[in-house]
């Protein structure tokens, strides 16, 4: 049959603009990322997130394993996905970077080459936290080569 954008060797990227906020400032924040899917399914990928406004520059860079049910591709009109992520934060004024680790899992649909999800992610800070652990919707807007 016809390939899915999950196939073995197949090539994704992601970008993600919003705006966020982190540690009680509002920034805003532009992100992109790549993954390679080294078995049809799984993907490795990276990350990289910019954020700029009032209060200390942040840089985040995330590496991170996810599997997408690629043999639901054309069976479902909705296909599920998991992701795990560890996160390095690198913090300007002064403060010390952060490390944290976290899962997302969510359904993606496909219009073409352009996959569109929505889902839930779950982040677990590791260095030294007052609020440790966080839940966000996890939005996906990529594209497939």
């Amino acid at each position: 049959g016809h390939g899915t954008p999950f196939d073995r060797g197949r090539i994704g990227i992601g970008i993600t603009v919003g705006e966020q906020s982190s540690f009680g400032y509002n920034h805003i924040a532009l992100g992109a990322g790549a993954g390679y899917l080294v078995l049809g399914g799984l993907e490795l990928g990276a990350f990289a997130l910019h954020e700029f406004g009032s209060g200390p520059s942040i840089d985040e860079v995330t590496p991170s394993v996810r599997y997408v049910a690629q043999p639901l591709v054309g069976r479902w009109p909705v296909i599920p996905y998991g992701a795990a992520f560890y996160n390095h934060w690198f913090l300007g004024g002064g403060f010390s970077d952060l490390d944290s680790v976290g899962g997302r899992a969510g359904l993606l649909t496909l219009r073409g080459r352009l996959i569109v999800g929505l889902g839930v992610a779950f982040e677990h800070v590791l260095s030294a936290c007052t609020e440790c652990n966080y839940v966000y919707p996890d939005v996906t807007f990529g594209f497939s080569f």
